[in-house]
């Protein structure tokens, strides 16, 4: 599961470029979310996961480098949520 997520990643991150490309980030936020789905992350966590990653990319200028610090920050996230969900 986690080598299938490594290399979806890395196609992921592929897809984004250095300059603002707004069509770019949809294609890999659609790849994204269809490697999360495929190796069984709920759906819910998966939208969430998206949102947060878009509006961050967003923010800080479309380029692979604040794709991947938005993805690395929103996955820390959801990872390390206090109470009934995350793995801390």
């Amino acid at each position: 599961m986690f080598a299938n997520l490594t290399n979806s990643f890395k196609n992921v991150v592929g897809k984004i470029r250095y300059k603002d490309d707004i069509n770019a980030l949809k294609k890999a936020t659609t790849e994204l979310k269809k490697a999360l789905l495929k190796s069984d992350v709920h759906h819910k966590t998966t939208k969430e996961l998206i949102s947060k990653v878009e509006l961050l990319t967003k923010q800080a200028g479309i380029g692979q480098d604040s794709f991947l610090k938005a993805l690395r920050d929103s996955l820390t996230d959801i990872l390390t949520t206090n109470g009934n969900q995350g793995f801390v």
